[in-house]
């Protein structure tokens, strides 16, 4: 029983010795493992390159051209403008940015003048749209053909003593008037937005033949009533003239046709003597 406790002691005494032995061997190897062919753990190096280049903003297209200018020049590039039109006019501060060249060191912006559409490219002709024909239209359909193209459009009466009034408005009391004149014809250009005026009258009313007239012609402050009684009055005249004429008093006196008229002369006897 004593020499069994004996060598339990014994293999535990061993055991712990043995490990300690292992730990201070692979602490011993430290620096001089590399030699005897043990591979080191690698050392991981990271390097941050840091460029001084500015980066610019992002786009500017659609925005005015003061606030792009301003913007680009906070990231230290430097920015110029000029006409994106064929007319190589001088970008104003209120200029819309059309196109845009970024390079390494410079934006370059390409604008339009207030209200004008872009041009397909850089340096072509401005694509103004032209009005259309919208005679005969209802004034909510002639609002909504001409869009953003025009300025405001506004509806009056085609008549002098007809009351009529809006503005851009599709869906109001006048919407369905019927067009009967436009301010602007069919085909001119539309450029710079100007507005429109239409003329109309109500739903189911006949157009005058032109501008200014009065459905009903005696509410024109120039209209006269006709003087009573001047048919009468001429027909009496001329009724008095074609009397007279028959009488034959004037015919009474020889002279402008010579001798006597028929019924005598009042001198009993005409030069040469009576029978």
């Amino acid at each position: 029983m004593a020499t069994s406790r004996g060598k339990r002691r014994w293999f535990v005494g061993v055991s712990v010795l043995a490990v300690v032995l292992l730990l201070l061997l692979v602490r011993s190897c430290g620096e001089d493992c590399e030699d005897e062919g043990v591979a080191a753990t690698p050392k991981v190096t990271t390097t941050v390159v840091v460029t001084a280049t500015p980066s610019p903003v992002g786009s500017q297209i659609g925005e005015l051209v003061d606030a792009a200018l301003m913007r680009v020049k906070q990231t230290g590039l430097s920015v110029a403008a000029h006409d994106a039109s064929d007319l190589d006019e001088t970008p104003a501060a209120d200029w819309r940015v059309c196109f845009e060249k970024v390079t390494l060191s410079q934006v370059e912006f390409a604008a339009v003048a207030p209200g004008a559409p872009c041009p397909d490219k850089d340096g072509k002709p401005i694509p103004w749209p032209k009005m259309p024909a919208v005679k005969g239209v209802t004034y909510g359909k002639a609002v909504e053909m001409l869009g953003a193209d025009v300025g405001p459009v506004v509806l009056e009466a085609a008549y002098q003593d007809e009351y009529g009034y809006d503005q851009d408005n599709k869906f109001g009391d006048f919407a369905d008037w019927k067009v009967c004149f436009q301010s602007i014809g069919p085909g001119q250009v539309l450029k710079d937005r100007p507005g429109i005026t239409l003329h109309a009258v109500e739903k189911g009313g006949a157009c005058p033949s032109n501008k200014g007239q009065y459905k009903d012609p005696t509410n024109n402050p120039a209209y006269a009533d006709p003087a009573p009684g001047s048919d009468s009055g001429s027909s009496d005249a001329d009724r008095s003239g074609s009397g007279g004429s028959g009488s034959g008093e004037s015919d009474s006196y020889p002279g402008d046709k010579g001798g006597c008229p028929p019924g005598g002369c009042y001198n009993p006897c005409p030069p040469g003597g009576c029978r």
